[in-house]
């Protein structure tokens, strides 16, 4: 299986985890046509039922999917485009994937992050914490003390 056949068949496992619907195999032909409307909606762009069941196998086509068609299927899916998609899920190397369940208005839907953490630049903190902080009470105490006999 080449990369391109790799990755569409990763695209196709995401769908069935994000849908909630369960291995594609069992999809009937008004589920494709209810994913292309929620296609539509998420994406604003158009992918035909007829044209999701060439992507998954479901009828017979020779050719991948063209550009635009990968292009919103990732889409879908948080990814900005088909570049995108195959520079984070590589050739078969791909990163592990959370998959989180979300709760909109009444209907549960997964969303696919696959986006690596931010590494958390903690010395930032550190120094705040162990440089400013002691100058900032050392000018207070200074202040404090230069204040007193005026008071008195």
């Amino acid at each position: 299986m080449n990369t391109v056949e790799f990755l569409i068949e990763k695209t196709i496992k995401l769908y069935e985890s994000n849908t909630g619907w369960g291995d594609s195999d069992d999809w009937t032909n008004q589920d494709f046509v209810m994913l292309s409307e929620k296609i539509q909606e998420r994406t604003g762009e158009t992918l035909s039922h007829m044209t999701l069941k060439r992507v998954w196998g479901k009828v017979k086509y020779d050719s991948l999917p063209n550009t635009h068609t990968l292009n919103t299927l990732v889409q879908f899916l948080g990814y900005e485009n088909w570049r995108d998609f195959r520079l984070q899920n590589g050739n078969g190397t791909a990163a592990p994937i959370t998959v989180k369940q979300v709760n909109g208005n009444g209907y549960g839907h997964t969303v696919v992050d696959n986006k690596p953490e931010p590494k958390k630049k903690t010395w930032i903190l550190k120094s705040i914490l162990f440089i400013v902080i002691p100058i900032v009470l050392i000018l207070l105490i200074v202040f404090i003390f230069k204040l007193a006999p005026l008071i008195n």
